[in-house]
């Protein structure tokens, strides 16, 4: 069955709803680097969705995005209302409405207002060296993703999205079962993101107005005669 879909995302362009979070999440955490733990030279810091295919070749430390959750965030829903839509960003894919057929001058255009999400998102860091992992924690922790709440810029639409750090955990583990000699270091953050979702198609709604009006012609004689009739037999039947 084929749907015609409020918002659809755009697998190519990497836009619509979470997959341009997920894209700005990965641009944000994309550029860090380490020392080389023996020159110093910098080190650039992979970021992958999920664990990397078996196909890559995986290179320590990076850094892992997985999306855990899609939730409505009801503490920030509102009664409904309109909003004007000239000028208004189309939530996760563009910084502005497309313009309706004819121009913004055509009709008085207006939608509903967006839907607050949450997405939550674990960024897992994983290091082979000690050191990397000392390190990675403790930019993490002051300047990547701090305690208190921050912003990621999302290119689709030009918005800015507030983030917050819900958890933290420790999973260090032996790099196979058999041997224990070496360890992976891993952390991992669990954050969420604000977004927003359309609750119709845009432009396809906007204030109720009438476009056509029917009414019936008839003879004012003959309506105040029928009337007349009417009334007089009503007040016979009630003596």
């Amino acid at each position: 069955m084929i749907r015609d879909l409020v918002n659809p995302p755009d697998l190519l362009a990497h836009t619509g709803f979470m997959l341009a979070e997920e894209e700005a999440l990965k641009s944000y955490l994309t550029g860090i680097t380490v020392p080389d733990v023996h020159t110093g030279d910098p080190t650039e810091v992979g970021v992958w969705f999920r664990w990397p295919t078996a196909e890559r070749q995986i290179k320590y430390p990076f850094i892992t995005i997985d999306a855990i959750a899609a939730e409505p965030e009801y503490s920030l829903f509102h009664s409904d209302h309109w909003q004007a839509v000239e000028g208004l960003y189309r939530p996760s894919v563009s910084p502005t409405m497309p313009e309706p057929p004819g121009g913004w001058h055509t009709q008085n255009w207006r939608v509903r207002n967006f839907l607050p999400f949450k997405l939550v998102y674990q960024v897992s860091v994983f290091a082979r060296s000690n050191l990397h992992d000392r390190y990675l924690r403790s930019i993490f922790i002051t300047d990547v993703i701090p305690p208190r709440p921050f912003w990621i810029g999302v290119d689709a639409d030009n918005t800015w999205r507030r983030t917050e750090m819900v958890g933290y955990a420790t999973q260090d583990q032996a790099e196979t079962s058999e041997s224990g000699t070496k360890r992976i270091f891993r952390k991992v953050y669990t954050i969420s993101m604000l977004a927003e979702v359309p609750q119709e198609k845009i432009l396809d709604s906007y204030f109720y107005r009438v476009f056509r009006v029917h009414l019936s012609v008839k003879d004012r004689q003959f309506v105040e005669e029928y009337f007349q009739i009417n009334h007089e037999g009503l007040e016979v039947k009630a003596e």
